[in-house]
């Protein structure tokens, strides 16, 4: 190899040492100054502010609407059916007549027992006259008087058999089965008609064990029928002794005023207010999972360090997942949630999205 070469290779040898250990001397200064890394080197995410929200708590409970009350209405007489106004799926007021039947002899039987009691009161009338003047014994007098009494009482019972034959509707309500017709002979405590009430209309479902203290009597329910019609009722009854097979408690519910479309036996979804709770609104996009598996949250706190929150998802809805466990009042990262970690110092920018498009 020439002189000349030789010389020229060490010269580059020597330009390279020297550049290097430039750049090494530079690095272990600034290292050695504790410089902070510049604004440039600080990671940039975007997030928004969120205060918790205090939300009702619902219990949903399957049940089923029942009539308020189902009566047999049944005759207190004897004899032939003339006429059944009361027909099966009409709409009856208290006091309108079910079923009518034959009077027979009642009027007369009437007309014969107040004839009766008008001769008794007369006599009756005499006798205390005579007392009066010395003439009459209290022997007489209490005869009398028992003669009166029981002819009022027969004239009372002639009375209430001739109004008996009309069979009345003892509450408004809907006619749900005659099972009698014109011409029918009606024995004493055969069924007229069937009449339900529907008027305040029920809906009774059953709550596990575990819930059915957070239940209360006057608490708002809102109800959705498989029909489709939304109603809106109060508790009015909470059971005391559970299911034997099922452990659950019965609950009902009375709606007024259902409107003709409701019917008994309908399947009916019920959200039963249990309590409230403080959560927050988010969007989905913003939930993480943490190297170990739990569903939480990255916010940022007042020194801009960022943390991981575990968070339990209350409910979904149109506008995002409603969590709990965070503070009342959080910075939460929306965008950039994926590239930070726990104790990391980032710049977080809460402008609006909408903001920053229209600009």
């Amino acid at each position: 190899m020439s002189d000349k070469k030789l010389i020229a290779g060490l010269v580059s040898i020597a330009i390279a040492a020297w550049l290097l250990s430039g750049s090494l001397t530079g690095r272990t200064v600034d290292a050695e100054e504790g410089n902070a890394p510049t604004s440039d080197e600080v990671p940039l995410v975007r997030g928004m502010e969120s205060m918790a929200t205090t939300r009702q708590l619902y219990l949903d409970v399957r049940g089923q609407t029942h009539a308020n009350r189902v009566v047999q209405v049944k005759s207190e007489i004897s004899g032939v059916v003339e006429a059944v106004p009361g027909e099966k799926g009409s709409h009856v007021k208290e006091g309108d007549v079910l079923c009518k039947v034959a009077i027979d002899t009642r009027a007369t039987d009437l007309e014969e027992a107040r004839a009766d009691l008008q001769s008794a009161k007369l006599e009756y009338d005499g006798v205390i006259d005579l007392q009066r003047r010395g003439l009459q014994s209290e022997i007489n007098v209490s005869k009398a008087k028992a003669a009166l009494e029981s002819s009022r009482a027969r004239a009372k019972r002639a009375e209430l058999a001739l109004k008996k034959t009309s069979i009345t509707a003892p509450f408004d309500g809907i006619v749900d089965t005659q099972p009698v017709e014109v011409g029918d002979f009606l024995n004493v405590g055969q069924v007229c008609v069937t009449l339900i009430e529907i008027d305040p209309l029920l809906v009774v479902g059953q709550v596990a064990e575990k819930n059915i203290g957070e239940v209360e009597l006057g608490d708002e329910v809102d109800i959705s029928l498989i029909t489709g019609e939304k109603l809106h009722g109060v508790v009015t009854f909470i059971g005391r002794a559970p299911d034997a097979a099922t452990r659950t408690y019965p609950v009902e519910v009375s709606v007024a005023h259902p409107g003709d479309a409701v019917r008994a036996g309908l399947t009916a979804e019920m959200k039963v207010p249990v309590g409230k709770e403080e959560a927050h609104l988010i969007s989905p996009a913003s939930l993480v999972l943490s190297d170990e598996g739990v569903v939480g949250v990255r916010i940022v706190d007042d020194n801009d360090v960022v943390h991981f929150k575990p968070v339990t998802i209350v409910s979904e809805g149109p506008k995002g997942v409603w969590v709990k466990g965070l503070p009342a009042h959080i910075r939460l990262i929306t965008v950039g949630q994926e590239d930070v970690f726990e104790g990391q110092v980032v710049r977080i920018d809460l402008s609006p999205l909408a903001s920053i498009v229209s600009s």
